[in-house]
């Protein structure tokens, strides 16, 4: 992705946080922004959003289609919650506090062969990228609601072990947000191999 496209998504990417409101959120983006803005979505070439840019990339195409999947079905979410879930949703992958998630990868083999671009940062904290990501909100004050934090915790899938205790009874935002999220990610892949 070329920096000039990263800089408009992160323009736009802002200018949907500040819908929201939220003097804790202006300060976490203040403070991270830099990082929200280069952050890849995944480590490898096969996978979506293996750039510079890719968070955001991704977050702006999820809340697109959240969006757009609240009003064809109807559901009747709260814009406010389905921009903040959208958005948020995978802010943990740019690490912690201080240190990048994602490092690049320095074996020209993994990248050459694999396509692994990026590599995750051992010298950081263990924690699924859903509990980075409620970490990193909660530090800075930013409230969710009940529905918001539960779509944040299983919108990596309802397949794992920690989520599968929600399924079934997961609200709407979070069924809307993983759909959403798969959707964009299928649609990503696709059109890279196609």
């Amino acid at each position: 992705m070329e920096l000039d496209q990263i800089e408009k998504n992160w323009e736009t990417y802002e200018k949907l946080c500040n819908i929201l409101d939220d003097e804790h959120l202006k300060s976490f983006l203040n403070q991270h922004g830099e990082r929200i803005a280069m952050c890849p979505a995944s480590t490898r070439t096969d996978q979506y959003g293996c750039e510079p840019g890719g968070l955001v990339k991704h977050a702006l195409d999820v809340a697109l289609k959240t969006r757009s999947l609240n009003e064809s079905m109807d559901l009747r979410l709260d814009l406010n919650s389905v921009l903040k879930v959208s958005l948020l949703h995978e802010v943990g992958k740019i690490g912690d506090l201080e240190n990048d998630y994602f490092i690049p990868q320095e074996s020209e083999w993994h990248r050459e062969k694999l396509g692994q671009m990026f590599i995750y940062n051992p010298s950081i904290q263990k924690m699924s990228v859903s509990h980075r990501t409620l970490f990193l909100l909660q530090h800075f004050g930013i409230n969710l609601s009940t529905d918001e934090w539960i779509a944040i915790q299983v919108s990596a899938g309802l397949h794992f072990e920690e989520n599968r205790f929600y399924s079934g009874s997961e609200p709407t935002l979070a069924l809307a947000l993983c759909q959403s999220k798969q959707l964009v990610i299928h649609q990503s892949i696709n059109s890279n191999n196609g």
